[in-house]
């Protein structure tokens, strides 16, 4: 049987965003709502700050592993079904984590939880990308949004659970079990669905929709190179195109890649550091201070629902390079604030205002696949695989590198680490994606 090279995309079905979307909001939600009970999963395994940090490390380092596998269970199922399979997954696995009775256990859970977050991270943008190809529109912005979105509601339905003491198995179970219905939903709903089988390169652009040959219609010969009636050119010229099309890849991969490990440093930290930044460094209450991650996280949401409509009116390069400057000018704003010690509100603005920069560029980012895949045949699972697994190496070390520096010279360091990657991330993302 042949295989269908945008793993499973017709024409009847190119508006099959809905595995994707679905993908996002499962992920942020099942996300969302493990956050909210961690303090509670910690006190029932009696886990010290040390060994809580022990077994979250377990999950990143899984986080990390399931990233770098993620393209061979594409290549194996295709990027729709891995999606799927790596969601179900997911979600049976943050069941775990929450039943764990043990330390022990938990941390087994939490290395498997992460090998799936991993997989199903890389699996759910490849995927999003086919689609994006296929429909020929932008998505990453609204995809990502959704994600976000997902993370906020299950964040505050944690709140209220935690608040009204449900138990964290049940809690987390019922998420779970909404997550697997949403997928079996979408697995079974779709009618005239193409055979799937394992992906490969992404042919050009103008024959994405023509299934590749697999030998077993004799009256389709396997491609070989050109056309039949266009004969084999000779000579030098031939191959200067594709040593200008090699030499490109080797330039943007090396880009890619620092964007990615940049961008963490700014996400990570603005995430999970802002809140102490603007307590000790600005002494502000503890309502401002906790308005700090949430304004971060609002600012990504803002910017990645614009991101689409933004990209099609400018162009990705141009994008790219505002959601540098906005990052770098408001990330040196907050660095300013910090050394004359101005209002905590400024502190505050300014870590919404990077926020806002920081959320066009991993959508960009998973969304160079696209770019990756037309230009130098390179599957989007594979480029999607080598952005998590940066963002993740880049989200692991930021604490390591945050925490002493902070220590030796103070909260301004939270602000001048951001403010390196941001510029990194000037510099390298506009380069990544045109």
């Amino acid at each position: 049987m042949g295989v269908d090279v945008v793993d499973g995309l017709d024409d009847h079905t190119s508006s099959d965003w809905r595995v994707p979307a679905v993908a996002f909001a499962v992920n942020g939600a099942l996300y969302g709502s493990l956050l909210t009970r961690f303090p509670e999963i910690a006190d029932r395994v009696s886990a010290s700050e040390t060994q809580f940090g022990v077994v979250l490390f377990a999950a990143a380092i899984g986080g990390l592993l399931g990233s770098l596998v993620a393209p061979l269970l594409a290549r194996a199922v295709g990027e729709r079904s891995a999606t799927l399979l790596a969601g179900a997954g997911y979600a049976l696995l943050a069941v775990g984590v929450a039943w764990a009775p043990q330390l022990v256990l938990l941390g087994g859970a939490l290395l498997l939880l992460g090998i799936l977050d991993g997989a199903h991270d890389v699996v759910m943008n490849a995927f999003a990308v086919r689609v994006q190809q296929h429909r020929a529109t932008t998505l990453m912005g609204r995809m990502h949004a959704t994600w976000s979105l997902s993370l906020a509601g299950a964040g505050v339905l944690g709140m209220v659970a935690a608040g009204l003491r449900v138990p964290v198995s049940l809690h987390v179970g019922v998420a779970a079990t909404v997550a697997l219905v949403a997928q079996l939903a979408i697995a079974l709903g779709r009618k005239g669905m193409v055979t799937e089988g394992p992906t490969g390169p992404t042919p050009p652009a103008d024959s994405r929709s023509e299934p590749t040959s697999t030998g077993d219609s004799p009256s389709t010969p396997a491609p070989t190179g050109d056309s039949p009636s266009t004969p084999a050119p000779t000579g030098d010229s031939p191959a200067r195109p594709a040593e200008r099309s090699l030499g490109r890849l080797r330039y943007v991969l090396p880009v890619l890649g620092l964007a990615a490990v940049a961008a963490s440093y700014v996400e990570s930290p603005g995430q999970e550091w802002t809140g102490l930044l603007l307590s000790r460094g600005f002494d502000a209450t503890p309502q401002v201070a906790a308005a700090a991650p949430v304004l971060f996280g609002a600012g990504l949401l803002a910017s990645r629902l614009l991101l689409d409509a933004a990209v099609s009116r400018v162009g990705q390069a141009r994008v790219a390079a505002i959601s540098g400057a906005t990052m770098t000018t408001a990330v040196g704003v907050g660095l300013v604030c910090t050394l004359v010690g101005a209002p905590a509100w400024w502190a505050l603005a300014a870590v919404a205002m990077t926020g806002f920069g920081a959320g066009p560029a991993f959508p960009l980012l998973f969304g160079s696949a696209d770019q990756l895949s037309v230009r130098h045949r390179i599957p989007p699972a594979r480029t999607a695989s080598m952005v998590s697994a940066l963002s993740r190496v880049g989200a692991i070390s930021a604490p390591i590198v945050v925490g002493p520096l902070t220590d030796a010279f103070g909260m301004v360091m939270v602000f001048a680490i951001m403010a390196v990657g941001a510029a990194l991330v000037l510099g390298a993302l506009p380069r990544a994606v045109r």
